[in-house]
């Protein structure tokens, strides 16, 4: 990690006093795209930057972001046509052509290096309160994601998440089973989240929302970017490990459906672990499962409805005074984990509790466990109609995770 920290440390001194100079007074973001061998698809990403507007349809102010484009080893023209699309644009850039040792030749470290001069590049700028923000080369963010993403932030968010579609001419050329099953995927994670915003809502990140965690569309302030010490140390997966290390310290993460990004879907990508080697494996084995997040129903109400108590225990400090540690099947050192943030505490609860232990849906297990969401969503929604009438009236008013415990059992799984 050292040896890491030190080469990244390195690359970005390299670099830094090459920051193009800007007005402070419109310069509010930096983007960062770390890029290998995309000849073909970088003009359409950077011709996405390029023609920013505002949410009203206007283009964004000269100078309100500027570019950080890290090639990493690159090999063929990538470079060149980078500089021919930013040169004339009036956007603020600075391309990095660099050849890391095998080590560091990888999209985590280049990630990480261009993150880092993005961030410095702001506090030069005297925006120590401005935004970071990162995409792929292989991506098209939408008209208004760097608004978009603005907004968030100010709207009292550490960081926002973007949503992912494949670019639809490639996603034609996937078998039907893989479309087929994309759309399964969506529509349970689509009632999962429905069913959390009712167990355990999050008042930051509201339904609708989703669950993507991906460097083709994040961002973050540079106060929490330097509250978690900067893009966690991996050699891919750093999108993953950056939210989950957000999480860890109670950063606000806003996971906004509307903010959208066009990737490509071809199978053979430049990272490991990315969109490309996941839709591969899926083709080659095609009732494998899917993200861990999509597991049974069961088990997801079982996760939501621990999560709302021991948030609302941490929020009380009454987790000493509760019974959790025996029904999780914990050990009693965990007591030890209540002083820490709750996000924190929530992590080691996960990854220690075998009665949280995630188990991945099959697709061919996808439409029975989305029909029984469906049916316990409406039930709640007559249940809340229920409740809004009986306060009305002066009824009290149920706490809903209590009536969500037995869900499953009522919805025949």
């Amino acid at each position: 990690m050292q040896d890491w920290l030190k080469a990244r440390e390195e690359t970005v001194l390299r670099h830094v006093d090459r920051l193009p100079r800007v007005s402070p007074s419109h310069f509010r973001a930096v983007v960062a795209i770390p890029v290998r061998d995309e000849m073909e698809r970088v003009g359409a990403c950077l011709k996405a930057l390029i023609e920013q507007r505002t949410l009203d349809g206007k283009p964004l102010p000269f100078g309100t972001f500027g570019i950080v484009f890290l090639a990493n080893n690159c090999t063929d023209a990538t470079v060149a046509l980078a500089h021919k699309r930013l040169a004339g644009s009036g956007t603020p850039f600075l391309i990095i052509d660099e050849t890391f040792p095998d080590v560091f030749a990888n999209v985590g470290f280049a990630r990480g290096v261009a993150l880092e001069i993005a961030t410095r590049w702001l506090e030069r700028s005297s925006h120590r309160n401005g935004t970071i923000l990162t995409t792929d080369a292989d991506s098209r963010v939408a008209r208004d994601w760097v608004a978009k993403s603005l907004c968030a932030i100010d709207a009292g968010c550490g960081a926002v998440a973007g949503r992912v579609r494949l670019q639809r001419d490639e996603m034609m050329n996937l078998t039907p089973a893989l479309r087929s099953r994309g759309r399964l995927e969506n529509a349970y994670e689509q009632a999962l989240l429905r069913l959390q915003a009712y167990i355990d809502p999050i008042p930051h990140d509201p339904w609708p929302n989703h669950w993507t965690a991906s460097g083709a569309s994040y961002g973050l302030s540079v106060e929490a970017y330097r509250l978690i010490g900067g893009l966690p140390v991996i050699t891919s997966g750093e999108d993953r490990a950056l939210a989950d290390t957000l999480a860890r310290h109670d950063i606000a993460i806003r996971h906004d459906p509307k903010l959208v990004v066009t990737t490509s879907a071809r199978l053979e990508g430049r990272a490991a672990g990315g969109v490309a080697d996941a839709l591969r494996m899926r083709s080659e084995t095609a009732d494998m499962p899917g993200d861990d997040q999509l597991e049974a129903l069961p088990s997801a109400l079982q996760r939501f409805v621990w999560r709302a108590r021991l948030r609302h225990w941490h929020s009380l400090e009454a987790l000493g005074e509760r019974e959790w540690i025996a029904p999780l099947g914990l050990p009693e050192s965990a007591i030890n984990w209540v002083g820490l943030p709750f996000g924190a505490f929530w992590q080691r609860i996960e990854a220690s509790s075998p009665k949280l232990a995630r188990q991945a849906l099959r697709p061919s297990q996808l439409r029975e466990n989305t029909r029984a969401a469906r049916r316990i969503l409406r039930a709640l929604e007559q249940a809340a109609l229920s409740r809004a009438s009986g306060s009305r009236a002066g009824t009290p008013v149920p706490e809903p995770v209590e009536t969500c415990e037995p869900a499953a059992a009522q919805a025949g799984l």
